[in-house]
């Protein structure tokens, strides 16, 4: 969920410095089909339905839906807040794998944003709480994202850095000339429609 704020502070951030919305039109995500299929896997993977059918496979698709969603990250690197999301999305994976399949997460932080030190009884958690036998505890859900702010939840050290990512990825984004532009001899932009006439008649427009 934090995610959600994240491309919403970017897309804000954005615009006040002079960036375009449609210019995310031209970003071109490796793979991104695969992204966004693990995260809708991860979404339906702790509701009923899905639960009750995948059983005690549950934590295994958990761990995969993360990692293929870490190697489209991996596979474009070269976008600007990539890396950053890439390096978040490797972290709660290894606290992921490190804790058989669910994400420790601190009873102090579900105290904080439900009043009860445990996460909510579903019929798979993703969740699992902060004990003597967790391990890398610090890297699990320790943060919250409080009442009475919409979507509230506990997250991570690496959802931080995965928002962070996002962000300056949107942000960026924003700022990176339209790729649907023509160049006249004086290095300009013009669009498609209004400079036409002079593109003809320059040397660059035969």
């Amino acid at each position: 969920m934090l995610l959600l704020y994240a491309i919403l502070a970017g897309l804000i951030v954005g615009r006040l410095t002079g960036g375009r919305i449609g210019a995310l039109a031209d970003l071109r995500i490796r793979g991104a089909w695969l992204a966004v299929g693990g995260l809708a896997l991860q979404l339906l993977l702790f509701g009923p339905f899905l639960a009750d059918r995948v059983g005690t496979a549950g934590p295994a698709l958990y761990v995969l839906s993360s990692a293929v969603v870490f190697l489209v990250m991996m596979a474009n690197l070269s976008l600007p807040g990539i890396p950053l999301l890439a390096l978040g999305a490797w972290l709660n994976m290894v606290a992921i794998v490190a804790n058989g399949g669910h994400m420790p997460s601190s009873p102090d932080a579900w105290l904080m944003l439900r009043g009860v030190a445990e996460p909510p009884m579903v019929a798979l958690s993703n969740s699992t709480l902060i004990g003597p036998g967790t391990v890398l505890g610090f890297l699990g859900d320790i943060l919250v994202l409080p009442r009475p702010i919409p979507l509230a939840n506990v997250f991570s050290i690496g959802d931080v850095l995965v928002g962070v990512g996002a962000a300056w990825c949107v942000v960026r984004s924003m700022h990176v000339p339209s790729a649907r532009t023509w160049r006249i001899p004086d290095g300009s932009a013009a669009g498609r429609g209004a400079d036409r006439t002079s593109l003809r008649s320059s040397p660059v427009g035969r």
